[in-house]
Order: C-alpha cells, then sequence, then structure tokens
C-alpha cells in the first residue's frame, strides 16, 4: 500500500535514514545528520503540515520533500524506490509548496552524481544555476594560530552578542544574488538552538566593541564543519576570513579531531581562498531552479 501526507517531528529518524541512503548511495558518503533535521525544522518558520511530504511503501517511508523557507527544497527518493515516479510527485508537490509560501522560483540542490534527478527537473524547466561544494581539509598537524591584523581580536560568543553575530551573518550572506533574508529568530532557533552547540563554537572577529565578523563551528561526524562564516563588507581586505578559518581549524584540533569541512558555492567568489588553505573538493552539486 502506497500512502502520501505531511511528515512531523516524530519522523524525523525516518527521514535521516531516507537521507544518508541516498548520499551514500551517490556520493558514497553522508554528510546529513539528525541535528542538521533538527536545526532546519525547529525554525518557527517552519511548519511540519505545510512543509512536508512523505511518500510510504506499506508504512515505511521511502521518499520525502522539505521545503525550507523560499528558496530551497529537499527532496529524497530511497534507491530501491527509484523508478517509481516518486520523484515527479514530489516534484510537483514542492512547486506547490513553494507557491504557498509566496515563492517566486522553486529549486533544488543535486549531486553531480544523481544522473536521474537532474534528467527530471532538466525535463520540468529547471536550470543549473549555480554550482556548489563540499571542501575538506585533512589536519596532519597542529594549525597555526589566526593571523589578524592590528586593532583587531577573535573572541568566543557570549551573553549579549545574539543580534551583533545574526547581523555580521544576515548582512554578508543577502549579499549574494537569490539568497532569502532569514529572520533572527529563525536563525537563533537553528544556530545557537541547534543540538551540541556551545559558545565557544561561534567565533566573532571583533574591532572593540564593533563584531566585524563571525565562523559558526559544528563538531559532527568526527570533523569540525564550518557552518557559517561571514565578514562585515567594510572590514573584508584585511585578513579576516582567513583568521577566522584558522581559528576553526585550530579548535578543531583542540577537540581532538583532524578533519575540517565546510561548504560553498559559486556565488561567493571563496573557492580560492579554501584551496589556498590546502582543503580539496570531496562533493559537488548544482542547485537547479525554475521560475514559477
Amino acid at each position: 500500500m502506497i500512502a502520501t501526507g505531511p511528515l512531523g517531528p516524530a519522523d524525523l529518524d525516518e527521514v535521516l535514514a531516507v537521507w544518508v541512503a541516498c548520499e551514500e548511495h551517490d556520493d558514497g558518503v553522508a554528510e546529513v545528520s539528525r541535528a542538521d533535521l533538527v536545526a532546519m525544522t525547529g525554525r518557527p518558520s517552519f511548519d511540519f503540515a505545510r512543509d512536508t511530504a512523505g511518500v510510504r511503501e506499506d508504512g515505511a517511508l521511502v521518499a520525502f520533500g522539505a521545503q525550507i523557507g523560499k528558496r530551497l527544497t529537499f527532496a529524497h527518493v530511497l534507491p530501491r524506490a527509484r523508478g517509481r515516479g516518486y520523484g515527479a510527485w514530489l516534484l510537483g508537490w514542492a512547486e506547490g509548496a513553494a507557491r504557498a509560501i509566496g515563492a517566486s522560483a522553486c529549486s533544488q540542490s543535486l549531486s553531480e552524481h544523481d544522473a536521474a534527478a537532474r534528467a527530471l527537473l532538466g525535463a520540468h524547466g529547471y536550470e543549473e544555476r549555480w554550482e556548489e561544494w563540499s571542501f575538506t581539509l585533512a589536519l596532519d598537524a597542529e594549525p597555526e594560530p589566526p593571523a589578524l591584523p592590528a586593532g583587531y581580536a577573535i573572541r568566543p560568543f557570549g551573553p549579549g552578542d545574539e543580534r551583533a553575530a545574526y547581523d555580521v551573518i544576515d548582512r554578508a550572506f543577502a549579499e549574494w544574488p537569490d539568497r532569502e533574508g532569514g529572520s533572527f529568530e529563525d536563525w537563533s532557533a537553528s544556530s545557537l538552538g541547534r543540538p551540541g552547540f556551545e559558545p565557544s563554537l561561534l567565533a566573532l572577529a571583533v574591532r572593540g566593541d564593533e563584531v566585524a565578523g563571525a565562523l559558526l563551528l559544528v563538531i559532527e561526524g568526527g570533523e569540525g564543519w564550518i557552518d557559517q562564516l561571514a565578514v562585515a563588507r567594510e572590514h573584508r581586505g584585511r585578513g579576516l576570513a582567513r583568521a577566522l578559518l584558522q581559528h576553526a581549524f585550530a579548535e578543531t584540533w583542540r577537540r581532538g579531531l583532524r578533519r575540517a569541512g565546510l561548504a560553498t558555492d559559486s556565488r561567493t567568489g571563496a573557492r580560492g581562498l579554501y584551496e589556498h588553505l590546502g582543503m580539496h573538493v570531496r562533493k559537488r552539486y548544482g542547485e537547479f531552479v525554475k521560475p514559477l
């Protein structure tokens, strides 16, 4: 028996199992975690009834979709259940879900190895707009301490820093083409409220009392994952991004981990910096977009 319908918080473990199976099948390694799902779905703006859909065969989840804000849909079909039309059904659901929240386009991020999904979206009017990369770095020796320009320091997040950290991240990310702005409440829930968050994982680059940059580190899967990195426009060109990265590598090492990672895309222009620091691409994606 096949059944479809929205999902809820109690379904997160099944969603994770499907997502992990798909990433392992398509790319050989899974990067998604349960904390990722909790962070995405724990935002005040997220509504399970409106923003999720699942497909079940005899009660077991085999495919799902999740609309994350107005910009991006995640959709996955178990490898063993592919070729049965679930991907096309989820595509139709995703476009309806995006319209329901006022989105002007529907977009999905697809692995370079998921040829069937890429062909499906292409046949329905989607075009690849951005290239995305997941980077990794092996920490073979203790990283050098960050080199900061005169007058700047790096300190951990503390009480009262919430708005300043959000502002520098949101303003920097808002410069990306087609980037949807997020509310302070959503950012706080998904970043500060993420399972495993500690104040020492959110590093702030400061000049006096001014927050000039921020980096959020996530400790997960045996690595230090750089989840967010931003430097205010007026403080760029002084090496703050590099210093924050060096700080993150050192913090990862201090915690006994020997691998660091991050993701970026072709909008940011940051690939050269990461490669200069010794990072290399381990996974490639494309963001496919269709105007609604």
